[in-house]
């Protein structure tokens, strides 16, 4: 019997369940809610890509079209760039208009909350609640760093729902259902990650086409997957810009080595966060003392979520939302003592069931009272280290015109408060040689006198750098600079004419 892969519910009576019963997903997401809308200290807003997506998306409200070239920058200006993560742009920018900031941190919070959630009730279909809750928690722990209120967020219950049903139809021997087409349709408009999805089908389709039992299996699923792959396909170009969004993707991996010029595109640093770490190591402990053994294509799929995490740190949430997924059919089926069994007593399984339907109202009700009062009264707003209000003032104060040579974290916040900027947090429109140019210049890293040469080039007429810049030591001795203004957070220098 082939298991529900999470996607299926196990049957259960509901005789005598009462309509204001929890249950486990319903909690957790509760949690996961209320620890991110925490009010002005919300790590959610630590990203100043927050910003210029917000503003990309107003534009695109206010034009009813989408931008293919930039406008933000002066360095680009004109060039082509498109917003292919536009619809998730456009929900930031409508909840920011509003509810301010604490909208669109409700907004992000909402996103993860029900990623959660409905990775546990995916992982109840197959395992026992005990278990299922600590690869919940797992997942948490490793996504928290890029918890942010980004368009990711807003892709990732669709990507849990489509590798979910991937595995489902893998478990059940037949091609994926067609409303999974739905989740790509979404996906290839909320995120470019959307071009992970597809490679990800192709992997579960090898593994059906592998593992059929014989020739007229095989033959029935090669032809059920090919359909649904071409279906796949053709759903991912139906956005704004068509096949272009897949491309993207590419380009922004051809900025090779400058990649890790950039932070989140940096191997994770287990210094800083322990806790990643941990989890790798206490999960290669498990497996390899509990004799864990996964199929050829599940076992290539967990390897290869796990070079992309140790590749890029942004990838956390890929392995850990997906790999549960993969796994939990596995263990079920080679240990059937964590089958779930929610007939049993006990508290775990009384709370695995799905929550009553007036639990949900009421929870729902809280959370949304809950999230107006933050959104009223917690002064919700980015921090200073990636919104430079200070600065910000002294530029409109001084009337500070021409160009700016900026510092890469306040792009985001420059685009949009309308000043264009040098460089910004859009890297497949800079490429990887300016990129790696800038870095160099910002931190005096490139031949004696590049940087001189680079403000020249550039026509650059004021500087917004953060406070440690090491450009600001130079700029104190070049000739023709001043010192106008400096706080914990930038230092501004312009050029006297």
């Amino acid at each position: 019997m082939a298991l529900s892969s999470g996607l299926s519910l196990p049957s259960h009576s509901s005789a005598g369940r009462s309509t204001w019963t929890l249950s486990w997903p319903l909690l957790f997401g509760l949690l996961v809610f209320l620890s991110l809308m925490n009010g002005a200290s919300s790590t959610l807003l630590n990203d100043p890509d927050s910003q210029w997506h917000i503003t990309v998306g107003n534009w695109i409200l206010a034009h009813r079209a989408v931008p293919d070239v930039d406008t933000y920058s002066f360095t680009f200006t004109g060039q082509p760039w498109i917003a292919k993560e536009w619809l998730s742009q456009v929900l930031l920018a409508g909840a920011y208009d509003i509810a301010g900031w604490g909208g669109v941190v409700a907004l992000a919070a909402l996103a993860f909350a029900a990623t959660f959630a409905l990775l546990l009730r995916l992982l109840l279909g197959d395992i026992k609640p005990i278990l299922a809750m600590m690869f919940t928690g797992v997942a948490i722990v490793l996504t928290a760093p890029h918890m942010l209120a980004r368009p990711h967020a807003l892709a990732m219950p669709f990507m849990v729902l489509w590798v979910a049903g991937m595995v489902r139809a893998v478990e059940e021997r037949r091609a994926p259902n067609p409303w999974l087409l739905v989740c790509m349709l979404l996906w290839a408009n909320l995120h470019g990650g959307f071009t992970f999805g597809l490679l990800i089908a192709g992997a579960f389709g090898l593994e059906a086409l592998f593992t059929a039992r014989d020739g007229g299996e095989r033959k029935a699923l090669f032809f059920g997957w090919l359909k649904f792959g071409v279906a796949t396909c053709l759903v991912a170009c139906i956005t704004p810009y068509g096949p272009e969004s897949i491309l993207v993707t590419l380009r922004i991996f051809n900025l090779g080595d400058s990649l890790k010029l950039i932070s989140e595109w940096r191997s994770p640093d287990f210094q800083n966060q322990p806790g990643q770490e941990l989890v790798l190591l206490v999960a290669l402990y498990l497996a390899l003392s509990r004799g864990l053994k996964l199929p050829l294509f599940r076992l290539l799929v967990v390897l290869g979520l796990t070079h992309m995490f140790l590749r890029y740190a942004r990838n956390a949430e890929l392995l850990a939302l997906l790999a549960p997924l993969v796994i939990a059919p596995v263990l079920a089926r080679q240990w059937p003592g964590v089958r779930p069994d929610w007939e049993a007593g006990g508290i775990f399984n009384r709370l695995a069931p799905p929550a009553g339907h007036r639990a949900l109202a009421l929870s729902l009700a809280l959370t949304a009272t809950f999230a107006a009062g933050l959104v009223r009264f917690g002064n919700i707003a980015p921090p200073n280290d990636t919104a430079p209000n200070g600065a910000l003032a002294y530029v409109r104060e001084a009337n500070l015109k021409g160009n700016v040579f900026n510092h890469y974290g306040f792009g985001g916040f420059l685009i949009s408060a309308g000043v264009p900027t040098f460089v910004d947090g859009r890297a497949e429109l800079f490429g990887g040689e300016f990129i790696k140019d800038y870095v160099d210049a910002a931190n005096l890293r490139g031949k004696d006198g590049s940087f001189e040469a680079l403000l020249e080039r550039w026509h650059i007429d004021w500087t917004m750098l953060n406070k440690d810049a090491p450009a600001n030591k130079l700029l104190t001795r070049l000739p023709g600079w001043r010192q106008a203004y400096t706080d914990d957070q930038a230092t501004i220098f312009v050029r006297d004419r």
